[in-house]
């Protein structure tokens, strides 16, 4: 699964993140195998009080963090020479997701109680949502969809995602005990739900007429717009109890979904953020811990999963 970059931006901090990191990952694969464990964080760097920390699926060419629950558990899809997967990063070890006879699976959501949602390409090339929920896989397709994609799930089990009808209109969709209900960003060419938390707050992206992309938060009914300052294009991505959100943005004029940058949505107003060295950065998702997760574009020209958390925990 290859994350939401285009253009490059830069960042520096005193060191030389390209050695830094390679040293860290050099010293990790040594002990690693000495230990013989199938370990994932490989670096750290601290930067402005935070700390850093990449991981890439065992023998893998691109890795995307989707999302994060309050155990620190992480879901997200990685690419390899068999094509993509789902994972399961819990304490330090990774367990792929992949749906039975399915070409291709990614995993974008985790819950509290460990169900994980995503989706999956079945053997006639269409996409379709799933719910694997104490080891068994549910397709949660809308009526009517030839394609779906289920992105977040909170602890009641809703889930949110996007589905294409016939018309080919993209739709966003939550799905709970009654049913499926169609979420629609007034007078948007297309909408698309990202996530959900426990007090029904959605958040996601939504195409206007004029072709731009921007983030939005469903609060009661009512939708807000979110574009950090100077953005030519934005996606909310993911939103935590305490309704602090995350998500991508690019200042790009000539490509609003070309999201480059990551940024974090607080009382306080944004903080644009990314990874140290990256070229590229986006992020996905964020916990009641303030820890986020999303993905970022190495000078190796790989994408990197990334977690980001406070320095002082």
């Amino acid at each position: 699964m290859k994350p939401d970059f285009a253009n490059a931006g830069h960042f520096s901090n005193g060191e030389d993140m390209k050695s830094l990191i390679g040293r860290f990952n050099r010293l990790f694969y040594v002990f690693a195998l000495l230990a013989g464990i199938a370990c994932a964080f490989q670096a750290q760097a601290v930067v402005l009080g935070h700390v850093y920390t990449t991981f890439d699926c065992p023998g893998s060419n691109s890795t995307a963090a989707r999302s994060i629950n309050e155990r620190g558990e992480i879901v997200g899809g990685c690419d390899d020479a068999n094509g993509g997967h789902g994972f399961l990063l819990r304490n330090g070890r990774f367990t792929m997701i992949d749906v039975p006879d399915a070409t291709e699976t990614h995993a974008s959501g985790i819950n509290n109680r460990g169900d994980v949602v995503g989706e999956y390409v079945d053997g006639a090339d269409i996409k379709h949502a799933f719910l694997l929920r104490n080891g068994r896989f549910t397709t949660i397709d809308p009526p009517g969809s030839i394609l779906a994609q289920a992105r977040g799930i909170d602890d009641l089990g809703r889930i949110v995602g996007l589905y294409i009808r016939s018309d080919g209109i993209f739709r966003g969709f939550i799905l709970d005990s009654r049913g499926f209900e169609d979420i629609l960003y007034p007078d948007a060419v297309r909408t698309g739900p990202f996530d959900i938390n426990d007090l029904k707050r959605v958040v996601g992206s939504y195409v206007d007429t004029s072709g731009v992309s921007h983030g939005f938060l469903l609060k009661k009914g009512a939708f807000t717009s979110i574009d950090p300052p100077g953005a030519a294009g934005a996606r909310a991505a993911g939103i935590n109890i305490l309704g602090q959100i995350v998500g991508l943005w690019t200042d790009d004029p000539a490509c609003s979904s070309c999201f480059t940058k990551a940024f974090l949505l607080t009382p306080r107003g944004f903080e644009s953020f990314e990874f140290p060295g990256a070229l590229e950065t986006v992020a996905y998702d964020i916990n009641a811990a303030g820890q986020i997760v999303g993905s970022y574009l190495g000078e190796d020209g790989v994408a990197h999963g990334y977690l980001r958390d406070r320095e002082d925990e």
